[in-house]
């Protein structure tokens, strides 16, 4: 009887310790919230837009080119010279003749020719080289005749013919006109007689103000 009462009473105090475990045991952390701190978000102001800039006004074009060709009776003077235009280039084309009454008598063309035109026309050996600015030249008569005739049968050729001008050898003249780009072109000539040969020293000065 005494076993079964301690058997009993230590079966009583394995439960009451069990109870107690499990009443005061280990309790699960509580898991706080965490808070993900957010980068404050900057209000830019509006980006004015760039005030754009007036352009510049426009400076007068301005081209002159001046030289002296030495000239055999019969021979005509041709100046070529590059254009500012792109892909444009200019030439002036005199003839001079002495007149019965011993003046001087200029016959003087001015064309403007698109690269394209001056290749057709084979007449780039009349223009300057890539790092000239201009190219007097003296041809003769066929040349002159041949070189007219392609011209008027190449596209990108515009020819303005200017006034012929008659002065005393040695004399300044000059002569002017307008083309279609509302340019004012002017040409001095002064032919000089070469006791030589009966030519010229013929000086071609240029002046284009736009």
């Amino acid at each position: 009887m005494r076993h079964s009462i301690i058997l009993v009473c230590l079966v009583l105090c394995l439960i009451a310790f069990w109870l107690m475990r499990t009443a005061f045991g280990t309790k699960e952390p509580v898991s706080v919230p965490k808070t993900v701190a957010t980068p404050p978000t900057s209000l830019s102001a509006p980006t004015s837009p760039k005030a754009e800039k007036t352009p510049a006004a426009r400076k007068p074009l301005k081209i002159a080119s001046k030289g002296k060709v030495r000239l055999k009776p019969g021979e005509s003077a041709v100046l070529g010279y590059w254009e500012i235009a792109p892909g444009m280039n200019g030439m002036a084309i005199v003839t001079p003749e002495t007149t019965p009454e011993g003046h001087v008598k200029m016959t003087a063309k001015l064309l403007h020719l698109s690269d394209a035109a001056v290749s057709d026309a084979e007449a780039n050996d009349l223009f300057p080289d890539i790092f000239d600015l201009e190219n007097y030249s003296a041809i003769g008569q066929q040349r002159l005749s041949e070189l007219q005739s392609s011209l008027q049968n190449t596209r990108g050729v515009d020819m303005l013919s200017m006034p012929t001008v008659v002065s005393h050898p040695g004399q300044q003249a000059s002569i002017s006109i307008g083309n279609s780009n509302d340019s004012m072109l002017s040409l001095g000539l002064q032919a000089d007689p070469v006791a030589d040969d009966g030519g010229y020293d013929l000086s071609l000065d240029l002046q284009r103000q736009q």
